[in-house]
């Protein structure tokens, strides 16, 4: 959301691989039209095309989306409450350019996208292979009536983007709605960027509540962020976000669900002007403290930015951080890998300093690795930056407000003294190289190398930086109590697995569909 403003190899190999220029996303005016055709412009199954338009129709009894067909959205396309959408294993739809095609699941309202690992289901643009880019079309948009912390004087809110759908409520009673499940699902070259605090995501997720199920989901080539929750209680596992424009991983308006497994890859030339990185995290857009407070919590993700060569770095200068807490967020993350953005974490403003300094919001067991060099934590590079009292737009250029130690920030001593603290594991190196084996952004692999700080050989060793799974924020059954840190095992570790294997695709640019 705009609230403000890899392995190692040759540098310029991966840089050819990623340029990809981001092209005119202005909506088009709505198109009509419905019935079957055959596809003209995809090379893959003959299948006929059977065109959804939202512009003289929505989705008002239950429905089924069958593989045997293909789908073509226009417009808005809404299914409206008491309707379940049913969309079967290997069903690829795509969304129209020209109108800006979005599915919008309304609050009463289901979505039940099945797939598997061999049959995923599959959301992308119309474009022929070759001609597809971000924000090709609008995205999917779920809505539930869990409890965000925008109701204003009873007053819902309304989706961002264009869409009228209201959502969330202010009843904590609410918070296990069901909207259904998405599991096995790929969303390619959706989220579009109308304007500023105007955007529909490659996945929006807006007051969805815990009785939903989501996981195994890929979203690439984003025109905004890949996943955004607007408050809501939902949880997730297994999440991909591949090459998006602007934020990987972005929680707003009191947003108090838990994600564990988590992959990110950034392309080194594309990020947007309001300043990309992987979290970004608000408790609402003017840092109050209305409740409920954004308190999200992740585990075991691995966060590849676009610094490739900490020493030498070629990418957009729109990158900003790894992390972005900011706002009065809560938000906590453990157990997880950074690795290669420009400084891995921003503590921005004095009520998030707070937050973290209080234990409310918390940031331990991590590793944060090859970001800038000639900075403030070990090896010299830009591991933690705060700013502060009063925040800003997460420049990283050094200023009053900016410092490596500050009394100002809340009761702990300084940001610096607080990454480097025993007794909160953080855990700062220099080098990429060091963290995972050789990949591109095209066909890449996570997994650990043998001397990684991440690695469990087996059951009998342990990692420099064991997770830790006894903390209150990650204690309960939804998370997977796995010995290592990161999205990934070492491959010989006892019990490890890829859980990317077979259903996901990090070249759908050159897909048939």
């Amino acid at each position: 959301m705009k609230k403000n403003l890899l392995s190692v190899g040759s540098l310029a190999v991966f840089l050819l691989a990623a340029a990809c220029s981001k092209k005119d996303i202005t909506p088009a005016p709505n198109m009509t039209g419905s019935g079957t055709t055959t596809p003209t412009n995809n090379t893959g199954s003959s299948a006929p095309t059977v065109t959804v338009d939202g512009g003289t129709t929505s989705i008002t009894t239950n429905t089924t989306w069958t593989a045997s067909n293909k789908y073509l959205l226009k417009s808005y396309v809404y299914v409206r409450s008491g309707a379940t959408l049913t969309i079967e294993p290997g069903t690829i739809i795509f969304g129209d350019k020209d109108t800006k095609g979005a599915l919008i699941v309304e609050p009463g309202a289901k979505i039940m996208a099945v797939g598997t690992a061999a049959k995923p289901i599959v959301f992308t643009s119309a474009q022929p292979k070759g001609s597809r880019n971000y924000g090709d079309w609008g995205g999917v948009i779920i809505a539930g009536n869990a409890q965000v912390n925008s109701v204003s004087n009873g007053v819902l809110p309304t989706i961002e983007g264009g869409p009228t759908t209201k959502y969330g409520s202010s009843d904590a009673a609410n918070n296990n709605d069901n909207s259904g499940v998405m599991q096995y699902v790929r969303i390619e070259f959706g989220g579009v960027a109308f304007s500023p605090n105007n955007e529909v995501n490659g996945l929006t997720l807006a007051g969805v509540g815990s009785g939903t199920t989501l996981d195994h989901i890929q979203v690439s080539y984003s025109g905004d962020d890949s996943f955004e929750w607007f408050g809501g209680s939902v949880n997730a596992k297994y999440l991909v976000s591949h090459r998006c424009f602007d934020d990987d991983f972005d929680t707003d308006n009191g947003f108090s669900g838990k994600v564990q497994f988590g992959v990110s890859l950034r392309d080194p030339l594309q990020a947007d002007q309001s300043g990309s990185k992987a979290f970004e995290s608000d408790n609402d857009a003017t840092a109050t403290n209305n409740q409920p407070q954004t308190s999200a919590v992740f585990s075991n993700m691995t966060l590849v930015g676009p610094i490739l060569n900490p020493t030498a770095a070629v990418y957009s200068p729109q990158y900003t951080a790894g992390a972005h807490i900011r706002r009065n967020s809560a938000e906590s993350i453990l157990n997880s890998v950074f690795m290669g953005f420009p400084t891995n974490l921003l503590i921005d403003g004095a009520p998030t300093a707070t937050n973290i300094a209080s234990n409310k919001a918390r940031f331990k067991n991590n590793i944060l690795a090859g970001a800038l060099t000639n900075s403030n934590s070990t090896g010299g590079q830009r591991g933690i930056i705060y700013v502060g009292p009063s925040g800003g737009a997460g420049s990283l250029t050094a200023n009053s407000t900016m410092s490596a130690d500050s009394a100002a920030w809340g009761s702990a001593t300084g940001p610096l003294t607080w990454l480097k603290a025993n007794a909160n594991r953080r855990y700062v190196t220099a080098d990429n190289v060091q963290l995972l084996n050789p990949f591109n952004l095209t066909a890449p692999s996570f997994v650990p190398r043998t001397a990684s700080p991440i690695v469990v050989v087996s059951p009998a060793t342990s990692p420099v930086v064991p997770p830790n799974f006894t903390d209150d924020k990650v204690t309960d059954g939804f998370f997977t109590k796995v010995n290592y840190i990161g999205a990934f095992a070492d491959p010989n570790a006892s019990g490890a697995t890829n859980w990317l294997a077979n259903w996901t695709n990090f070249d759908p640019q050159n897909t048939d569909y």
